[in-house]
């Protein structure tokens, strides 16, 4: 149905209007005229501008373009690259959880283009900024990683609690060497990530502290960013890595997302099933001997003190209950094994269908 617009809706209408581009005064003029000239004839619906254009005397919608910023990633470019950089956090995850014997968990914040300048503008000082290639692509992309982040996580390769450093301040030779270890993880999990475009084989061609001085591409070249948020332990931090559209720029038509899935519902590969193995063999689960147990009241467990003994339902020469993840998947006897305590695995339980 139609209906005549108020004067509240008029002037919220002409207020969200570019008024270097269109007269309000006009505009709520002819509103305002067209809408009591004719009260018997259907009245005409003014539809809000959508964002980031202007509507001219004749109604014609204009969007604005900055020259300064083309767009040369489309939309369907960018929802690809959000997802495949999902992949790559899920993946990133796990191998940091495993190498560091923590919990840890990344995810992607934004993925927005931009120029190259306004990137490097954006970051830190000092910073820990990583360049890398995708071979066979040509150019380099970027890896930044806040610095507090990776002093906390070089502080926990080391043995420490893997705290936050009371001031950020740059990397030392043999810290970066560490924390090269990581990031190595990180570009094989980006390399998994990446298998449904192509095969890319990524290594890491230098390191900086300053952004400035990191010029892979010219500085009104356009880039995608792809910020994540990293969280180890309690400490949570920023990484982002920037990819310039000139390095996609052989392969943007396999960026399509509707290719991306078909790909991704005719290939069941052995690549993937391999990663997905190699993953969770990485993947860290609780083993515990449970030697007995046995039932006490509260009474007297309140009266327990050191020397007293507690009997429990087993015998020594007895099997020995062992638990993977609460569940009791062997059997075993304990005993010793170069001077350690240790186990010796007598049968394996069936797994219930």
């Amino acid at each position: 149905m139609d209906d005549l617009l108020s004067d509240n809706e008029v002037s919220a209408l002409l207020s969200e209007l570019d008024m270097g581009d269109m007269s309000g005064d006009a505009g709520a003029g002819a509103a305002a005229s067209g809408g009591m000239s004719d009260e018997s004839s259907h009245s005409k619906v003014v539809s809000a501008p959508e964002v980031g254009t202007t509507v001219d005397d004749k109604g014609r919608k204009i969007k604005k373009y900055d020259f300064n910023r083309p767009n040369r990633f489309s939309k369907d470019h960018m929802k690809t690259l959000e997802m495949l950089h999902e992949i790559f956090s899920r993946g990133f995850t796990a191998s940091i959880a495993a190498y560091l014997r923590t919990v840890a968990d990344i995810k992607v914040v934004s993925v927005v283009q931009l120029p190259f300048r306004e990137y490097t503008m954006s970051l830190p000082r000092p910073d820990c900024l990583f360049t890398f290639k995708m071979e066979p692509l040509e150019g380099s992309m970027l890896l930044e990683i806040n610095p507090e982040l990776v002093l906390t996580l070089v502080d926990r390769i080391l043995g420490g609690p893997g705290k936050a450093p009371p001031a950020s301040r740059e990397l030392t030779l043999i810290e970066q060497s560490i924390i090269e270890k990581i990031i190595n993880r990180g570009l094989e999990n980006l390399q998994e990530a990446w298998l449904k475009v192509g095969h890319f084989q990524p290594k890491i061609t230098g390191y900086e502290t300053t952004a400035q001085f990191v010029q892979v591409v010219a500085p009104s070249e356009i880039a995608v960013a792809i910020e994540f948020e990293v969280k180890v332990n309690d400490v949570t931090g920023k990484m982002s890595m920037c990819i310039p559209y000139v390095v996609l720029e052989p392969i943007i038509g396999d960026l399509s997302a509707e290719k991306w899935f078909t790909v991704g519902k005719k290939e069941s590969t052995a690549e993937t099933v391999e990663s997905l193995t190699k993953v969770l063999k990485e993947t860290t689960v609780p083993f515990v001997a449970r030697v007995g147990q046995t039932q006490i009241t509260v009474r007297d467990m309140l009266k327990l003190s050191v020397g007293d003994v507690v009997r429990l339902n087993s015998s020594p020469n007895n099997e020995i209950e062992v638990l993977i993840e609460g569940l009791v998947k062997l059997m075993g006897r304990p005993g010793v094994s170069s001077k350690k305590k240790a186990m010796q695995i007598t049968r394996i339980m069936s797994i219930e269908p």
